[in-house]
């Protein structure tokens, strides 16, 4: 009885795809040592999520202060319907997200395909040894 181990199984090709899809844009590369390749799928995705979380803290920041100034007046009810649409509205109505999310779609899907190919680059080479 022959006991396989997982990297028997799993080509270079498809954790590469399997990492950048599932991690982030760029993960598989970077696991195949091609960190500058990595980086130009990596840091426009980052720059994307930055951005949107900088709009969603500001919107965040703004709720904080419009909750201590009800407080201060005495008014402790809280509106989380208000709460919700607003950081639901920071995120998805963002002028960052317009494009942003085709720049972030775009990284993810041309990264899974590139860290394929540059896996399947390294399975050729392994196998010619």
């Amino acid at each position: 009885m022959t006991s396989t181990k997982p990297s028997d199984t799993f080509s270079q090709a498809k954790r590469a795809a399997i990492l950048s899809a599932t991690i982030f844009p760029g993960a598989g590369l970077f696991f195949l040592r091609h960190h500058l390749r990595g980086c130009i799928f990596a840091i426009p995705a980052a720059l994307v999520i930055i951005m949107l979380f900088k709009n969603l803290f500001a919107v965040a920041f703004k709720l904080n202060e419009e909750m201590a100034a009800e407080i201060e007046k005495g008014n402790m009810a809280i509106d989380i319907g208000h709460m919700w649409n607003s950081l639901h509205g920071a995120m998805f109505t963002s002028p960052y997200w317009e494009q942003g999310k085709w720049i972030l779609l775009a990284s993810w899907i041309l990264s899974i395909i590139s860290s394929y190919f540059a896996g399947k680059k390294a399975d050729l080479a392994k196998h010619t040894e």
